[in-house]
């Protein structure tokens, strides 16, 4: 009878164990399938990410050649009457700014020599007459950042800037030009905001 007892003992206790065994075999199973399911899901949702980007992306393309090949269709001077358009609502769109105060803008910063302040007020790509690469088009406020800060703000450019009378600026359609003469800066409209579109020196 001892040895029954002895032995159905055993066996309760060899269940126990398998069945613990098989509880955290299922458990590392289940955890197992849990992290490969969402290391799937954030692989599908990268992909998604960067097929929606993609398409944006191709999308604007796709706008850019359209427009373009209307444009052409519609013969040679099409080109030319779109850029007038966009010339005329810039023209009206500097008229109704507050360009005197934008001007203000301008002339605070060529008084502090302050590269940054200057390279916000930028219309990109901005035409610079002593900058020699590209022919004196600064693509991007980077580009502008890395340039000489003493070739920017010379002399003459910061006398001519801080001399010029605000009270008697005029809109024109190439902008409104701070400077009697030369050195002098040019800004205008682009897309509905103000921005330098020149410094002539």
């Amino acid at each position: 009878m001892k040895k029954k007892l002895m032995v159905l003992l055993a066996v309760c206790a060899l269940a126990a164990a398998v069945t613990a065994c098989g509880s955290k075999n299922n458990n590392e199973t289940t955890a197992a399938a849990t992290t490969a399911s969402a290391e799937e899901t954030e692989k599908e949702t990268a992909k998604e990410e960067n097929a929606g980007s993609e398409a944006a992306t191709d999308a604007e393309e796709e706008t850019k050649e359209t427009m373009d090949a209307e444009l052409e269709a519609q013969g040679p001077g099409a080109a030319e009457e779109q850029e007038a358009i966009e010339q005329n609502q810039n023209f009206t769109d500097l008229e109704n700014s507050d360009y005197t105060g934008f001007a203000n803008q301008i002339v605070e910063a060529v008084k502090a020599k302050d590269m940054n302040a200057l390279a916000d007020l930028m219309a990109y790509p901005t035409y610079i007459s002593c900058v020699q690469e590209n022919d004196g088009v600064v693509e991007s406020k980077e580009a502008f950042l890395a340039l000489d800060p003493e070739m920017i703000f010379n002399a003459e450019l910061v006398d001519a800037i801080s001399a010029a009378d605000l009270s008697d600026l005029v809109p024109l359609m190439a902008g409104v030009v701070i400077g009697d003469d030369t050195p002098n800066i040019i800004f205008n409209s682009v897309d509905g905001e103000l921005g330098i579109v020149g410094i002539n020196y």
